[in-house]
């Protein structure tokens, strides 16, 4: 654990900060870049004796944009943008589906101990659940998984790579949905009943008092694909539905 933080540092440390051009109309940030690494299932150990194992949900790691702190505080103080504001879209058969969004939170300068400061958050690392093991902990911890559960992903892969892009700050528009802020709440999605997709991560500058992105959503080119999953014979299971007792 401790190598793979060191190695995100190390690798974060190394990219170039985002340029803040100040317009007569607005903002333009650029080049930002976000990546998407570390793409992990994670597995869940079922049965009587716990003796099968499906699939409870993935996680990744997604980078955030690198942004020097005089022109976060810029945007804070002129602009009112205190956050990243960043919507998670899954695409499954023709159909596009909103899972959700998270917000992170810019953190202007503090004077801690000595000169020390702090910036906003250097990454996120994301968890899609399947329906039966997203609702709360008690249902991650039954022998059988609710709802029928028995699927394994046997095929996922990162698409795409961390090509510049820019983004803009500049029309005020009303975000209603409800958003969680990652310091408050796990960082994780419902993907329902199948997680056979492919899910695109979307940023855009945020307030988090008013509700109000400050552009329209950016989809970052970089996406996460599940391929295939597979049924799981769990011997003891069948028919059983723990979340109604």
């Amino acid at each position: 654990m401790k190598a793979l933080l060191l190695t995100l540092l190390l690798f974060y440390s190394c990219k170039q900060s985002a340029t803040l051009t100040k317009g007569s109309v607005g903002l333009q940030i650029s080049p930002v870049t976000m990546g998407i690494s570390h793409l992990n299932e994670i597995v869940w150990n079922i049965g009587p004796k716990k003796e099968a194992q499906i699939s409870q949900s993935f996680n990744f790691i997604v980078d955030m944009p690198k942004i020097d702190q005089d022109d976060l505080e810029y945007m804070i103080k002129e602009r009112g943008v205190d956050s990243w504001i960043v919507r998670m879209i899954v695409l499954r058969n023709s159909q596009t589906q909103d899972l959700g969004s998270l917000y992170t939170m810019f953190k202007p300068r503090r004077i801690a101990r000595g000169n020390e400061s702090s910036g906003a958050p250097t990454s996120v690392s994301i968890k899609v659940f399947y329906a039966a093991a997203y609702a709360s902990e008690r249902f991650r911890s039954l022998s059988c998984p609710t709802f029928g559960h028995n699927k394994r992903i046997s095929s996922m892969e990162i698409k795409g790579s961390d090509d510049e892009f820019s983004l803009s700050v500049d029309q005020k528009n009303p975000y209603g949905e409800k958003s969680h802020q990652v310091e408050l709440t796990p960082t994780s999605f419902n993907g329902g009943n199948s997680l056979v997709g492919e899910y695109f991560l979307e940023i855009a500058p945020y307030n988090s008092l008013t509700r109000t992105i400050y552009s329209t959503f950016k989809r970052i080119p970089m996406s996460i694909i599940v391929n295939q999953e597979e049924n799981v014979s769990v011997p003891g299971c069948e028919g059983v539905h723990e979340e109604f007792q």
